[in-house]
């Protein structure tokens, strides 16, 4: 595989630990927050399968969901799920900026087209992430450079 694919398919394996930590996160977030992770959670779904079919139409067979995935630290409550949320986020947000500078180093139409796909799902990432992060820490909603 190129650099290229490789790092797309490594931005499909963020979306589908992301889809499978918002399994995590919903239970444990309060009534307030749950429509947010709902909604984040389909955000993930839909990204993941537009990178599929995009993935699919390059002739790419996708990177598959893992069985499981081990969580970073304890989530057993609202805090520490929105903690989660972020670090979720986060991860998207650093695999979809790594493959924006995979693909600037790789000039072609193709590649151009990923560039500006995974800058729209890194600031997708950026902005559910802040909306986590003015949950658990309103004081620092943001961060200089989201993923990295």
């Amino acid at each position: 595989m190129t650099a290229l694919i490789d790092a797309w398919q490594a931005a499909l394996a963020a979306e589908h630990a992301a889809i499978a930590g918002y399994d995590v996160v919903g239970p444990r977030v309060t009534s307030a927050q749950v429509e947010l992770a709902r909604a984040d959670q389909q955000a993930h779904r839909d990204l993941r399968d537009a990178t599929s079919v995009a993935l699919t139409a390059a002739g790419q067979t996708p990177v598959a969901a893992r069985p499981g995935y081990p969580l970073p630290f304890a989530v057993t409550d609202a805090a520490t799920a929105g903690r989660f949320a972020v670090s979720l986020e986060s991860a998207c947000a650093a695999a979809w900026r790594y493959l924006i500078a995979v693909a600037a180093s790789t000039p072609s139409r193709a590649s151009a087209s990923v560039r500006a796909d995974a800058q729209t799902a890194l600031t997708a990432s950026a902005v559910r992430a802040t909306q986590w992060r003015l949950l658990v820490d309103p004081a620092r909603p943001t961060v200089p450079f989201p993923g990295i």
